[in-house]
């Protein structure tokens, strides 16, 4: 799940200051709502939220991978619904396709020239691991970073030029008992590979590098167990330009004995370990793949305002409806990521046409495709918008939101965050009932908003401002295009991207919760 493409530059998304935070810990006072929101809140039910995750992570949806006929029945469903609620199509038709490239046979190989040495070459899947990219060849000057970590005063960049280079470093951790951490483990020597280089692949991304290039331990089992032909991918449309962190390269440690041997690297004395340039040294990434059109659809609903003056803004909310599929011959069933979001947004838009109070402003219904392999539904609609962007005065996001937080990490939350005023706060508040959105910093307009609908609903909050950027769920291209957004997520938990998030497995009460404080939000921002 990389970053791609989007209608607005990058630099937009830092070009606004956050404001100073203040309050951002909302306990959960009694507040009364409109009698109307009351109503519809009260419609949101255990029961209809359950029943819906039960249809979407079901084995039939075959895990809603992209290009699979399950995910194709989860939107004609979703077609269903909308249509059986007498929500109209926004457009023509409430199907938007989003077209695809499928890449299949992914390889090649990864080429290191050094300076008085003879060439050192990889080929996918049988010395390391290429990334899911499609076909082309990737060059540029190598450097070495050490571990890659930027962490408290330990900083392997420091001093090192990186941008436009492609940047070698070791994966794991560095010795020593300080680096044994709990956080430190989980951050940097996951078993997931995108979870451990996600910190180093972002701070190469902010520095400007091309690629990056891992040397692992233990990768050869990995590689024993490597499937061939590997499972197909996508990507979007031809003439969409990439705005992807540098793709990853695992290599071996054990095949790469020649290369830290010409490098003077081992990884037993530290002295050899110091981040350096490595001049005339050449790094050429060599992607092929078989490439062919694909396609799939967003799913989209409109229910139109009831103010003449306001109805031509609108509030859309959305959640992506794909998942994983099969994963190494495994079924990913994605309960929570994301039927639980669906779920939710199925029921928000049920609450909304069953009220007899229509919101002023017109209210959007987005079911996306396409999240997991890139956000490419929501980023296709922010390219084709199917309601002016400059008409859209918030995107709500609905991801994950099938698991609380637990005592233990509310805790350290609020220590790390607001100590002053962790243990009133933290006696006020059960990990249930808490949530953690994000809002767009340049829109703070959106805090009191949440603060209210949070109140209104039980639930206690911590409001994170963000700029949404480099966002990892569909809310990121929206905030690129610099329009105010609002994600709503739930909690990680040990069966993210695992066969184990089953429907089973979620907390349709948190579901619940989770959903009534996103439709009190949409509501009263239809309605300001």
């Amino acid at each position: 799940m990389r970053t791609l493409a989007l209608l607005a530059p990058l630099s937009l998304c830092v070009a606004f200051a956050a404001p100073p935070a203040s309050n951002d810990f909302i306990s959960a006072a009694p507040s009364a709502l409109p009698p109307a929101l009351s109503d519809a809140l009260a419609g949101i039910q255990v029961r209809d939220l359950a029943r819906h995750i039960a249809y979407l992570a079901d084995p039939a949806r075959e895990g809603r991978g992209l290009g699979t006929q399950g995910l194709e029945a989860t939107a004609q469903h979703l077609v269903d619904h909308l249509a059986a609620l007498g929500l109209h199509p926004l457009g023509e038709s409430y199907v938007q396709a989003v077209p695809l490239r499928e890449i299949r046979e992914l390889g090649g190989e990864l080429r290191l020239e050094l300076p008085g040495q003879s060439a050192l070459a990889w080929k996918h899947g049988l010395s390391c691991i290429l990334p899911e990219l499609e076909p082309q060849v990737l060059q540029g000057g190598l450097v070495f970073a050490g571990y890659g970590i930027r962490e408290g005063d330990h900083d392997d960049f420091r001093g090192l030029d990186v941008k436009g280079k492609i940047v070698l470093l070791l994966g794991g951790l560095p010795p020593g008992e300080a680096w044994q951490t709990p956080e430190l483990r989980a951050k940097y020597g996951s078993t997931k590979p995108q979870e451990r280089y996600e910190a180093r692949v972002e701070v190469l991304d902010h520095l400007g590098a091309k690629a990056v290039i891992a040397l692992e331990e233990g990768l050869g089992a990995e590689l024993a167990a490597f499937q061939h032909p590997a499972e197909p991918f996508f990507r979007p449309e031809a003439g969409v330009v990439s705005t992807d962190e540098p793709p990853l390269v695992r290599v071996g440690r054990e095949e790469a004995g020649k290369l830290l041997k010409a490098l003077g690297v081992d990884p037993s004395q530290p002295a050899t370990l110091r981040p350096r340039a490595l001049p005339g040294a050449l790094a050429t990434l060599h992607v092929t793949g078989q490439v062919r059109p694909a396609s799939s659809r967003n799913v989209i609903a409109v229910l139109e305002g009831s103010d003449p003056k306001l109805k031509g803004e609108a509030v859309i909310l959305g959640a992506h409806m794909d998942h994983l599929g099969m994963q190494g011959g495994l079924l990913h069933p994605g309960a929570d990521d994301n039927a639980s979001g669906v779920a939710a947004l199925m029921e928000i838009a049920r609450a909304f046409k069953a009220s007899p109070s229509r919101p002023r402003r017109t209210v959007i219904f987005a079911f996306w495709t396409g999240e997991e392999e890139g956000k490419f539904g929501s980023g296709h609609y922010v390219r084709h918008p199917r309601w002016p962007l400059a008409q859209t005065s918030a995107y709500l996001n609905l991801d994950m939101i099938g698991h609380p937080w637990t005592a233990e990490e509310l805790r350290k939350l609020v220590l790390e965050l607001d100590p002053g005023k962790s243990e009133a706060f933290l006696a006020q508040v059960h990990p249930a009932d808490f949530a953690e959105p994000g809002f767009a910093e340049w829109a703070p307009e959106l805090g009191p908003i949440l603060a209210q609908a949070g109140r209104g609903t039980g639930m206690a909050l911590h409001l994170d401002r963000t700029d949404g950027c480099s966002g990892g769920s569909d809310y990121r291209d929206f905030a690129r295009a610099h329009v105010p957004f609002i994600r709503f997520f739930g909690n990680y938990f040990p069966g993210y991207h695992e066969p184990s998030d089953t429907a089973q497995s979620l907390d349709a009460v948190q579901v619940q919760k989770m959903a009534r404080l996103a439709l009190a939000t949409a509501w009263m921002l239809a309605a300001r």
